[in-house]
């Protein structure tokens, strides 16, 4: 199973800080493993295991600058096949940053069966003062409110390998969420929204991945095709009763030399009543950069993106994007002119030529509403 950004229980542009830095371990996890290769050392025996600490640095506009710290201790636990060694992976991660907002988390990324089994594993904490405005595509700037939402959560999922690029999974997926601090006389203080009430959630889910990337950490060719299914019933202890779809399609189009155009379109739904800041979202580093993340959130989300990236010289590449998206309801609520849009550019350096790793720095602009945002972190967005 390969990498991808998937949406999962914390909010998400908290999961993808989370799972950037994520991509950094795995790209010590591949050179070790290729170091390996190169020296001859075949066998799980012969690999041994390693400890690898990092320092976290980055900068959002939902967080502001944060840092911390990254170590990660790999070990092969299957010989892949044809020999290739298939080192898995175990985490911890410590974030704060300058808006007092604490992330700390453990994980696990194990390769078994020569590979073809692929096991993922993250718990954590965060303590995440953010804002809210409201559900809805026609929100406010002036509802803009804060609160504090102190939030476990438990993720789990196994994907197998069923034919070349083709796998098929399940997952397990608890959080519990409370809301620490609320803005007096806003709308979460009056319990004016669904989805308010403190709690524990637990869901069971199912996905089909359809993979054929040539680079996982900066594709520039082939696709990646996911469709996820998850749901959360008092049947199996959770507080909430509601379900979730998502489908995130991408396609990878190489045209110059070291050029191409990266393509993506996600839809996202829920049923039930699901906690409010669980609902699909637009906005962060995810989707609709120059937005601020969550601005806009509801039942049911659709939302594209079109990247155009270059290695321009040396190590240093360019980046431009466009994105819309839009919430809504129902399937009624959707419409052609009611799609929100976001522009902008970035900068890119290279810190691997072998894995196409990035350090990435982007600017969006907001089309709709007086919003942009700078972005600074680690690997592609998709």
């Amino acid at each position: 199973m390969t990498n991808s950004k998937a949406v999962t229980l914390v909010a998400p542009f908290r999961s993808a800080t989370i799972r950037a830095f994520a991509v950094v371990m795995c790209l010590f996890v591949g050179q070790q493993a290729s170091a390996m290769q190169q020296r001859g050392d075949t066998s799980a025996a012969a690999a041994g295991s390693t400890l690898v600490p990092l320092p976290v640095i980055f900068y959002q506009p939902e967080t502001g600058t944060g840092f911390g710290g990254l170590a990660t201790y790999y070990v092969p636990l299957s010989q892949g096949r044809a020999g290739r060694i298939q080192p898995s992976a175990f985490s911890v991660i410590g974030i704060y940053t300058v808006k007092k907002q604490i992330i700390t988390y453990l994980s696990a990324d194990m390769y078994l069966q020569q590979g073809r089994l692929r096991v993922r594993s993250e718990t954590g904490y965060s303590k995440f003062p953010t804002k809210f405005w409201g559900i809805g595509n026609d929100t406010r700037d002036r509802a803009e409110e804060d609160y504090t939402p102190g939030s476990v959560v438990l993720n789990a999922e196994a994907y197998r390998e069923v034919s070349p690029g083709w796998y098929v999974g399940a997952s397990l997926r608890m959080a519990h969420r409370e809301l620490l601090a609320v803005e007096p006389g806003g709308l979460l203080d009056a319990g004016a929204v669904d989805g308010v009430t403190d709690g524990t959630i637990l869901g069971l889910g199912v996905g089909v991945t359809r993979d054929t990337r040539d680079n996982t950490v900066a594709p520039r060719a082939g696709s990646f095709h996911q469709v996820r299914a998850v749901l959360y019933d008092g049947a199996i202890a959770s507080q909430y009763d509601f379900a979730t779809l998502s489908l995130d399609l991408r396609k990878y189009f190489p045209t110059l030399p070291h050029q191409a155009v990266a393509l993506r379109a996600v839809i996202s739904g829920t049923s039930g009543v699901s906690p409010f800041d669980l609902l699909p979202q637009l906005g962060g580093d995810a989707l609709l950069r120059g937005y601020y993340g969550g601005r806009f959130r509801d039942q049911d989300l659709w939302a594209a993106q079109a990247e155009y990236r270059a290695l321009a010289w040396w190590r240093i590449g360019v980046v431009g994007f466009a994105e819309v998206g839009q919430v809504g309801a129902e399937l009624k609520d959707f419409a052609f002119d009611r799609f929100r849009t976001a522009v902008g550019g970035g900068l890119r350096f290279l810190l691997s030529k072998d894995e196409g790793l990035n350090i990435r720095a982007d600017f969006g602009w907001g089309l709709d509403v007086k919003s942009s945002g700078f972005y600074l972190n680690i690997g592609e967005v998709f």
